[in-house]
């Protein structure tokens, strides 16, 4: 039952008396306030008995609220008065008829017409004349339906929600509802209404305590002060939530309202605002000052100075200003000068070019890490204060000095016990060599044993200061890596260097598969001297001694916790090394391993010098030699059931 407007200059009915089809004329009824309340009716052309299914002589003078039930009753009223308001002709269906409402005067004029397929029963027999009345009239109420439909179509397909309500007010002349006129069926999805169900109706009956939102005192406002507005709002009642960019436009005392569903872009843009809140607070925790510059160019295209967009509040704190007072300002007029410094002319080549730079600055007493990155027709300024950073590392290089000076000390440390320190040693063992063969009838046995004594400590200070020079010199080799056949370096030492005390304790040596590493050979012999003589040593007197050594290719990862390789030979991370894996494991007295850390230290002993001879500095020496060549070196053992070391060198590619 949707009502169609229709055009104003809609033709002329023809006149009852003349017009065979029923028709029916209505007078309004108004209140003390002139409130419309019914309608009664007045007049009819026709014999059927048209809606109400009585005598017309019953009908005429009856109010419509009599005449109808009171829900179909209802429904006519506000159909019949949105016509005598607004003198627009409506039509709809009721039960089997269709009815054609003008105004008339102050009432209207109802033409009803039968829907079903057979003649109205109200339709008596015409003549020629009646029915060429007949026909004109349908034909003149058909064109005008079309263009009651094809505007109603337009309003239903905009693709936006459109209302038209006339107020209604109290005894007070207060806005108190509203009525609706017309509708559309977008503003119809969106309430989860009909057109229909809208048309003609109040707005509170339909949703009830609507007078207490936003959207009434929108639609009040635009009536009473009649001026246009246009506000984006939130609305959130009767099923519908989201954000509307609504139109409130008086017109002829009535709100027209037109509106669309700006949701998707209002939590865009909310979702951006949340974004650029959180990128502003994100700018303003971090330690690094950050400017955002933009380029400023002369006629000819070149970059002649930079202005400040945006900036966080590091770097105004330490340009010393609000950031109100430095955004949107010239750099070349902020900081004097500027333009004519590395650091601009580094801004902008990154601009030209794109290809981001990172620089350390002096400024102010201080040091800046500064990273420039392009962004747009400008660049990124971020600038950390590394001063601690700086003084520390000219501490270092203070310490580093300091300490190459010490290395030169011990140098020269060295190059005299090497040479003044052992030649007074050889004397002295030289001369009680003598006294103790050619004089010893002549003295008595205490001053045997003292010359003894002389001997023995005189050749265990030439070891040690062998042991110290030699420790002294691991690190002031020059590199001289290359390939080393480890098998073949300890076939050597058992025929040479070793050769003698494996002769005294009998001892064997097994060898395994063993791989060629690249390394420093003299070193690689000392380490394994230092290991073997160890390993034969460090044996009870009653024990032949038994050395076996073998390798085999592992992972860093494999290599167990703790042993990161620390030399200056690897220059990549344990897990993504491999190593070679060097084991000599031995029948001797072994240790406790929580000493583990001490062996591998100077002058740290476990033994006494009367059970084994030794410096004490023997294994410290391995431990640095395998250190320079990158690797690592440790020991498992219990004590009375031998040891193991395994030495781990890197595999240099």
């Amino acid at each position: 039952m949707e009502p169609y407007s229709t055009p104003t200059n809609r033709p002329t009915d023809p006149d009852l008396s003349s017009s065979a089809t029923y028709v029916e004329i209505y007078r309004t009824q108004r209140d003390a306030n002139g409130q419309l309340v019914d309608f009664q009716l007045v007049r009819v052309s026709g014999s059927a008995p048209g809606l109400w299914q009585l005598p017309q002589s019953e009908c005429v003078g009856q109010l419509i609220s009599r005449l109808a039930p009171e829900t179909t009753g209802q429904y006519l009223i506000r159909q019949f008065g949105l016509v005598v308001d607004f003198g627009r002709s409506v039509r709809f269906e009721l039960e089997s008829y269709a009815l054609w409402v003008t105004k008339q005067d102050d009432g209207v004029r109802v033409t009803y017409e039968s829907t079903t397929t057979q003649q109205p029963p109200f339709v008596e027999s015409a003549s020629i004349e009646n029915l060429s009345a007949a026909t004109a009239l349908d034909q003149a109420q058909r064109s005008l339906l079309q263009w009651d439909t094809i505007y109603q179509q337009v309003v239903d397909n905009t693709q936006a929600g459109l209302l038209l309500a006339r107020p209604v007010r109290n005894e007070k002349a207060e806005i108190i509802d509203f009525q609706y006129i017309l509708t559309n069926e977008y503003n119809a999805r969106t309430t989860g209404r009909s057109v229909a169900e809208m048309t003609g109706t109040l707005v509170g009956d339909l949703f009830p305590g609507w007078q207490e939102s936003d959207l009434f005192r929108y639609y009040v406002e635009a009536v009473e002060t009649q001026q246009p507005q246009r506000i984006v709002f939130f609305y959130e009642a009767y099923g519908m939530k989201g954000w509307f960019d609504g139109s409130f436009t008086c017109i002829d005392g009535c709100i027209l309202y037109t509106y669309t569903d700006v949701t998707a872009y209002k939590e865009a843009e909310l979702e951006q605002q949340q974004n650029a809140a959180l990128l502003e607070q994100v700018m303003n925790m971090t330690p690094a000052a950050i400017v955002l510059n933009r380029s400023i160019r002369n006629e000819a295209g070149e970059i002649i100075d930079l202005r400040m967009m945006k900036l966080n509040q590091m770097a105004a704190d330490i340009l010393q200003n609000p950031i109100d007072k430095i955004q949107y300002r010239r750099v070349s007029r902020y900081i004097p000068g500027s333009v004519e410094t590395p650091l601009f002319e580094q801004c902008r080549q990154v601009i030209e070019t794109g290809v981001p730079i990172r620089m350390e600055v002096p400024w102010a007493d201080r040091w800046y890490d500064f990273s420039v990155v392009k962004f747009g027709d400008g660049v990124v300024l971020a600038a950390q204060d590394i001063t601690p950073a700086h003084q520390y590392w000219e501490q270092l290089e203070q310490a580093n000095s300091e300490l190459k000076r010490s290395n030169e000390n011990l140098q020269s440390f060295a190059f005299v016990a090497s040479h003044d320190l052992q030649e007074p040693l050889r004397k002295i063992i030289s001369f009680s060599d003598m006294l103790a063969t050619q004089s010893a009838s002549q003295f008595s046995e205490e001053t045997a044993d003292i010359v003894r004594r002389i001997n023995v400590s005189a050749i265990r200070m030439r070891l040690l200061i062998h042991d110290l020079l030699a420790y002294s010199q691991v690190d002031t080799r020059q590199d001289s890596f290359k390939p080393v056949d480890i098998a073949a370096l300890i076939q050597e030492l058992q025929e040479h260097e070793l050769w003698e005390m494996i002769y005294q304790r009998k001892a064997e040596i097994h060898l395994g598969e063993l791989p060629i590493v690249t390394a420093d050979q003299l070193q690689m012999r000392q380490l394994f001297q230092n290991l073997l003589s160890n390993a034969i040593k460090f044996c009870y007197y009653d024990t032949m001694p038994r050395v076996h050594i073998s390798g085999r290719l592992v992972e860093g990862a494999d290599i167990p916790v703790g042993l990161i390789p620390s030399g200056k030979a690897v220059k990549m991370k344990k897990t993504d090394a491999r190593f070679v894996e060097i084991s000599i494991a031995d029948n001797g007295i072994g240790f406790d391993e929580k000493y583990l850390d001490r062996i591998f230290q100077v002058f740290q002993r476990l033994h006494g010098r009367s059970e084994f001879t030794g410096s004490g500095i023997g294994l410290a020496i391995c431990h640095k030699i395998v250190e320079r060549h990158g690797g690592t070196i440790t020991a498992s053992s219990q004590p009375g059931k031998g040891s193991t070391f395994r030495v781990y060198l890197p595999v240099r590619r």
